[in-house]
């Protein structure tokens, strides 16, 4: 069973902010049109195109944590059987930012598992790859939960908007340098990514429009 303290909706979010960025030249072409301006006067600036650039990666994209939390746990579980550790043991897999994960817990051979798991056995590849899957989508989900503020800010206030774009990029540039942390606790997986402060955040957790 999963407990992913993320929200899961918020992936699918980014395509709904994709579309109306990228739908605000045209929006502003219209007007201009109508005022008798010549269209071609109208652009988006390099800020809010590099928003909609990243916004369709982010909507590319369809990585749920806890799909990818829900393999990692099978694949964990199989692991720890090797050694003889019960699948209710408290486990807890840090990333390290270099590819590495540590993997501590009471258990004397936990150390075992973490050497196994940054080896190149390819009995761990699925494992690994489901770790990444589930700290990336953790990311993007974040990134997509900025991206739902600032298209909602930007439509209560039109003014603001550029200075909204900065702000996504800002959250995304700070959400790829998180660190994530995946705990096994009552045979349960759950993971989350980490604050500068050390502590487990939601996708929105501490997200707020600049004024």
């Amino acid at each position: 069973m999963i407990n992913d303290v993320t929200q899961s909706s918020s992936l699918y979010q980014a395509q709904r902010a994709q579309n109306a960025y990228s739908n605000v030249a045209a929006e502003k072409s219209a007007s201009a049109e109508a005022r008798g301006e010549p269209k071609d006067t109208v652009e988006i600036s390099e800020t809010g195109k590099s928003v909609s650039r990243l916004l369709n990666e982010v909507s590319n994209f369809s990585l749920d944590p806890a799909f990818h939390l829900a393999n990692a746990e099978t694949q964990l579980k199989e692991i720890m059987a090797r050694f003889g550790i019960p699948e209710t043991e408290d486990v807890s897999i840090k990333s390290t930012g270099d590819g590495r994960y540590t993997v501590s817990g009471d258990h004397p051979l936990l150390g075992e598992v973490e050497n196994l798991v940054n080896s190149d056995d390819p009995s761990v590849r699925d494992l690994r790859n489901s770790l990444a899957g589930a700290h990336t989508g953790a990311t993007l989900q974040r990134i997509a939960a900025a991206a739902e503020m600032a298209m909602k800010g930007a439509d209560a206030n039109p003014a603001k908007t550029e200075q909204y774009y900065n702000w996504i990029l800002t959250v995304a540039n700070g959400a790829k340098n998180m660190d994530y942390d995946i705990t096994l606790q009552n045979g349960e997986l759950s993971g989350s990514l980490i604050d500068g402060e050390g502590k487990r955040i939601a996708a929105a957790s501490g997200l707020t429009l600049p004024s």
